[in-house]
């Protein structure tokens, strides 16, 4: 069932404002429906599909965990990566020319950017990997068109808040690494329209989403413009057969679907009050990437402390079917992009 509300951003977010003039609008809002739970999961993210093994592929950052979901029957494989690092921020499937097995993934790792192998359970750091600073980490990342990897970090004062000191890069084919961006707050979700000639990022710090025209020859970006504002918290995102954005909001319970054009709101899916407000990341997956799937989390609080607040979900992972999209106009997902070797 679908539901009219009329509103400016999602359930819990009191701020949303349109590039198209900022004016309340009716959007059809929906709710996701529990795919796994796990409420021992502190920071769930880096949800993205892998056609090669018809899995969801997403990670518990704080804890090192990066997880391989088969939503036919619910199995879902742990990995504990916690030997290598403290943190894996981000996964992103191989190239099937590099490995069509579905055995290795690229992941980044609190330095930076690494391989995984789900068989043998090795790990393998990638040469060329920027320093990292103290109190510094990498976070989200995903593939370009071209098969490069792109991940951003962040970085924490004393006081243990974010700063705008991080940075973006992006790694090459080559296995040269690039800085892109400085002065980064909060690196976070990035994606590319079809054609290949945008780039979508969000830098949780400026609370927008912006966009770049993407030089597919040689990965540079350029003529950044602001094409979604007025969010609490961006978070991961996604991109559809429509070219509409969904973006992931942190303290706002759900991810909306937008036109980027107009920055307007199209859509939303809200999780569960039990899940909390802490909606992390959104990713198209399953046949013919109909399915949505979103990841939730529970930072700041243990997972008896969420359930004492009625948030027993906080930590789980959610999913809203084909059909149950459709009836909300919204519809199936470009297939992600996929990490090249050489």
């Amino acid at each position: 069932l679908a539901v009219l509300v009329r509103r400016r951003g999602c359930h819990y977010s009191p701020s949303f404002s349109s590039l198209a003039g900022g004016m309340d609008f009716e959007v059809q809002t929906i709710e996701a429906e529990i795919c796994l739970k796990r409420p021992a999961t502190e920071l769930g993210e880096g949800s993205i599909w892998d056609v090669r093994t018809a899995r969801l592929l997403w990670l518990d950052i704080p804890h090192a965990k990066l997880f391989r979901l088969d939503p036919t029957t619910g199995e879902n494989e742990e990995h504990d990566l916690s030997a290598y690092s403290t943190h894996v921020s981000s996964v992103v499937p191989l190239d099937a020319n590099d490995d069509p097995s579905g055995d290795r993934v690229g992941v980044t790792l609190r330095e930076g950017f690494a391989l995984y192998n789900f068989r043998t359970k090795d790990l393998e750091v990638l040469g060329g990997n920027p320093q990292v600073v103290e109190r510094e980490r990498f976070n989200d990342g995903k593939v370009d068109p071209q098969g490069r990897y792109w991940a951003g970090t962040f970085t924490k004062n004393e006081a243990l808040e974010p700063v705008p000191n991080g940075s973006l890069y992006r790694r090459n084919p080559s296995g040269s690494v690039d800085m892109v961006l400085s002065g980064v707050g909060i690196s976070n979700g990035i994606t590319w329209t079809k054609d290949g000639r945008t780039m979508y990022y969000n830098d949780t710090f400026t609370a927008q989403v912006d966009a770049f025209d993407f030089d597919a020859g040689t990965g540079d970006i350029s003529n950044r413009r602001t094409c979604i504002k007025g969010f609490g918290e961006t978070n991961g995102c996604c991109i559809d057969a429509d070219g509409m954005l969904w973006v992931a909001r942190f303290n706002g319970g759900c991810a909306g679907r937008y036109d980027p054009a107009s920055g307007k709101l199209l859509a939303e899916v809200r999780v569960p009050e039990a899940a909390g407000k802490q909606v992390t990341s959104v990713a198209f997956g399953g046949d013919g990437f109909g399915d949505l799937f979103l990841t939730t989390a529970r930072e700041g609080k243990t997972a008896a402390e969420a359930a004492a607040e009625g948030q027993d979900l906080a930590g789980s992972l959610f999913c809203v079917p084909r059909a149950r999209l459709a009836g909300i106009g919204a519809v199936p997902g470009q297939p992600p992009n996929a990490l090249r070797l050489n």
